[in-house]
């Protein structure tokens, strides 16, 4: 009997082993993803504007806007993203004499996407709408708060600021040139575009 135990024992145990768990074996692919992020502004044309005002008619009325001081600019960027644009100082100052100034608002600006770009004010950035004065502060000239619609190429992100000088348009100086009576001189300042993250 002790052997026949022992036989059944030994017999339970083999089969036990028979149809015990699998082994298993498993490998590890470790998967590393970068994203450089893009943010590139690039002025095209209209990098340097020069307004000449030498008639009555441009002191009293300005000089519109047309095509000679229009900027054209493109953004490239990997994510949504703002435009700002300000002076540099807080007035035009005169070359031959600094004492000599202009108020910012005697230039104004309006921001339109440009002809053939394919993005659209209201669906992939937003625009201000109509004239804008220029001034020390930095507002927003393109705001990109639509989730992703933003972010793409130069041909989506195409824009272009068109400017005009003394013209006494909403926002801008409500006085022309020739009431503000303006001491002969060049007046200068920079104006800044940047581009940042929204």
């Amino acid at each position: 009997m002790k052997k026949l135990t022992i036989l059944l024992t030994a017999v339970l145990f083999s089969v036990t082993a028979a149809f015990s768990q699998p082994v298993s074996d498993s490998g590890v692919i470790p998967v590393g993803v970068t994203l450089n992020s893009i943010l590139r502004l690039n002025i095209t044309s209209g990098g340097n504007l020069e307004y000449v005002v030498n008639t009555i008619d441009q002191y009293s009325n300005g000089i519109a806007q047309n095509a000679r001081y229009d900027t054209h600019f493109t953004v490239a960027s990997s994510v949504d993203f703002d435009v700002t644009l300000g002076a540099d100082a807080a007035t035009f100052t005169g070359v031959d004499d600094v004492a000599h100034t202009i108020p910012l608002d005697n230039l104004g600006y309006e921001v339109l996407a440009d002809a053939g770009a394919t993005g659209t004010d209201a669906v992939n950035w937003d625009l201000p709408a109509g004239t804008q004065a220029l001034s020390a502060a930095t507002p927003d000239i393109v705001t990109g708060n639509y989730a992703g619609l933003g972010a793409g190429d130069i041909n989506q992100n195409a824009f272009v600021i068109e400017w005009r000088l003394g013209t006494s348009e909403p926002n801008m100086n409500a006085s022309s040139l020739l009431q503000q009576s303006i001491t002969s001189d060049r007046y200068v300042v920079n104006v800044i575009l940047q581009l940042a993250q929204h």
